[in-house]
């Protein structure tokens, strides 16, 4: 059996904490972006009731080996999304590498050590579990090879540790309606789960129409008012994304001019901060949405007169695992809709019917509601298309009032409360660094492109601020560039921060930043050959493996050098080809120890046919697969050479493969299915691999 931790502490005891506080259904959510916290808490207020009491809580905080302790008439739910290439999420993995040992062959893993509960008999050792029962969902994007892996394998080894799980598992896929397989997986799971609790309802209130809220607001007249966007009230001295570091921006520039969309650089200092980083990582930058986007939603809220009012937001439930809101204190509506609260993404349709609906008073509200509440086509025909957020929803609700001339005193309006639930928490955004430690130690970089858009429909066309729909955090970057804008852009304008030491006639701005560790990394041995395929700003993470590559070039030339291709693609030379005379200096430094090294691009709109990287890699195909071979004859198996593949999951990384398993099987005389084999090998042993989204 694998190991226990070392003491028993009463506070990380999950089984304790729910007997406290009388609740017999614990849901813990493994969760990155903050969406599989969101469905937790929603699943949270779907089941409550008199016979089934959940309480959410965060499995970073409590200790998997409780998970024998449950009773036969307790529960645990687990909602897991799947980060990355397969991985759980940051704050699941300590019980993910717990329940499966051996993440490469999880079904070999150790028997964990549960704790032995006091008020059971000795723990079965094949079948600790026994008599623990569990429901899952999970979450995922089908374009990724290992789609919904965390949840899989979790769920097949609670199952083979003896644990009884209730229902199917549900798989939500982002890349094609989530909100939608979630719902689904509730309609057909709740109902066990009631069953299994002894509750033959949905409600035993009996009254649906007025939802019980989650937090209610406390008026404060605090002399300290947190409006800056602070994670905590006391100064951090480790860094992590939970205690994010405020970084100095010390470059920002605009790297294509000349293009019709804004496609930024931007260099933040970590001196003093103690974190490190290395080509391939990823940094974290946490947001704050447009002045333009809170006010249209604090006056949708009826919340202008009052929007710097100091204010505290606290749990109803005195036993919630979360007892405030924000990480401070006291704030204000202002500051929170700034700072902390997602207010920019449409509205999920079980929002619309739990949150919306019951506080529509008249006719008009709720045959505008309805729809949108109870048909998934009419809500991704006018919520969906026309990304109407809370503020554009509520507004829209409003004026539909106003044509069937429903009087002011009685139109739409929810409490700010609703709202808050609305709204979850503002996540940070992931970017791969675009830089190496060995060259800019203390200033990773970020690579990134302005995303403006348009929402189309018409009453989205119509609606207060129009159709434009502006990425969160890239737009906040383009306002901590301070770039010009000629672009067309809808520019939008940010309260943004200076560092307390700034000279404000410099403009100094900082950005809340963490470093998240990556295993998209370079071989150890230099003499590795790689193959880096990054169109667009998928060539961040490349480009700092290429100033690595150089920089070992220029100072120990006497190191052998394996080749390094780049492939990369774009829409354009002339408007499109960020970094050129940088990744041109740097590839003449990598020839004089890697002679056939060298930028193979892609440019698809220089042409009247479109051509992209993987028909660059059909077309070096010799060249790619002297490269793969490393000196050998054949193949006859995975390549030693590594590939780096960053960029569009739902399209180019499999056109990619397509592409090289074709050149390979050409090659070496084999079949596609040997050569596909041979690339899935690859990635076991970490020879393939892939930073992409969808």
């Amino acid at each position: 059996m694998g190991e226990t931790s070392s003491e028993y502490n009463p506070d990380r005891d999950f089984v304790l904490k729910m007997r406290n506080a009388g609740k017999n259904v614990v849901i813990f959510y493994g969760s990155q972006t903050g969406t599989a916290e969101d469905f937790a808490t929603r699943l949270a207020k779907d089941i409550q009731s008199s016979s089934v009491r959940p309480l959410v809580l965060d499995p970073e905080l409590y200790d998997w080996q409780c998970l024998a302790a449950l009773a036969e008439d307790e529960l645990v739910i687990l909602i897991l999304a799947t980060a990355g290439e397969g991985e759980p999420t940051d704050n699941m993995e300590a019980w993910f590498d717990a329940l499966a040992s051996d993440r490469e062959n999880p079904d070999d893993s150790e028997l964990p050590e549960f704790r032995q509960p006091e008020d059971k008999p000795d723990l079965d050792e094949e079948s600790p579990l026994s008599g623990t029962s569990f429901a899952v969902f999970g979450l995922g994007n089908n374009t990724y090879e290992q789609f919904n892996h965390h949840s899989r394998v979790i769920d097949k080894r609670m199952q083979r540790l003896g644990a009884h799980r209730i229902g199917e598992r549900g798989e939500g896929d982002d890349d094609s309606d989530i909100e939608e397989d979630f719902a689904q997986w509730k309609e057909a799971t709740l109902p066990l789960i009631r069953e299994f609790l002894g509750s033959a309802t949905p409600s035993d209130s009996g009254d649906e129409s007025s939802p019980e809220l989650t937090w209610k607001v406390v008026d404060m007249s605090d002399d300290k008012v947190w409006i800056r966007g602070e994670f905590s009230e006391a100064p951090s001295t480790a860094f992590d994304a939970r205690h994010p570091y405020t970084a100095p921006v010390v470059t920002a520039v605009d790297l294509t001019p000349s293009a019709d969309r804004h496609l930024l650089h931007v260099e933040v200092d970590l001196t003093g901060s103690g974190m490190r980083y290395e080509a391939g990582d990823h940094i974290g930058i946490y947001p704050t949405n447009s002045d333009e986007e809170v006010d249209l939603l604090l006056g949708a809220l009826g919340l202008l007169p009052k929007a710097d009012s100091p204010i505290a937001v606290r749990a109803t439930d005195p036993y919630a695992a979360q007892q405030s809101l924000f990480p401070v204190g006291t704030t204000t509506y202002r500051a929170a809709f700034r700072h902390y609260l997602e207010i920019t993404t449409p509205v999920p349709r079980a929002h619309i019917k739990s949150l919306l609906l019951p506080f529509a008073q008249s006719d008009a509200a709720r045959d505008f509601l309805r729809p949108l509440a109870e048909d998934k086509d009419a809500h991704a025909a006018t919520v969906a298309a026309g990304c109407l957020t809370p503020a554009r929803l509520i507004n829209a609700v409003r004026e539909a009032e106003v044509q069937s001339s429903v009087p002011d005193a009685e139109q739409f309006s929810i409490p700010v409360e609703a709202a808050f639930e609305l709204c979850p928490r503002l996540q940070s955004r992931l970017y791969s660094i675009s830089s190496s430690s060995k060259v800019q130690p203390e200033q990773p970089s970020i690579t990134a492109v302005v995303l403006q858009y348009e929402a189309k429909t018409e009453l989205a066309r119509l609606a207060k601020l129009g159709a434009r729909r502006c990425g969160v955090a890239t737009n906040y970057l383009l306002a901590v560039a301070l770039v010009e804008d000629s672009k067309k852009h809808a520019v939008q304008s940010f309260t943004l921060q200076p560092p307390a030491t700034a000279d404000l006639s410099k403009r100094s701005l900082t950005v809340p930043v963490y470093i998240r560790k990556s295993t998209f990394r370079l071989p150890s041995d230099a003499s590795t050959p790689i193959i880096m395929i990054g169109p667009g700003t998928g060539l961040a993470p490349m480009r700092g493996f290429i100033q690595e590559r150089a920089q070992l070039a220029r100072d120990h030339p006497e190191v052998p050098q394996g080749t390094a291709l780049l492939f990369f693609g774009a829409r354009t030379a002339a408007n499109d080809y960020m970094y050129q005379d940088e990744l041109e200096a740097m590839f003449e430094d990598i020839r004089s120890a890697a002679p056939e090294s060298q930028i193979i691009t892609a440019f698809s709109r220089d042409q009247p046919q479109k051509i992209y990287v993987q028909h660059r890699l059909a077309e070096h195909a010799e060249l790619v697969y002297k490269t793969l071979l490393n000196g050998q004859e054949k193949l006859n198996g995975p390549a030693k050479a590594h590939v780096y593949v960053c960029g569009d999951a739902k399209l180019m990384a499999k056109d990619v493969v397509v592409a090289l398993a074709q050149l390979i099987a050409e090659r070496e005389q084999v079949g596609l299915e040997v050569a596909n084999k041979w690339i899935s090998e690859m990635r076991k042993l970490s020879r393939y691999q892939e930073d992409v989204w969808s």
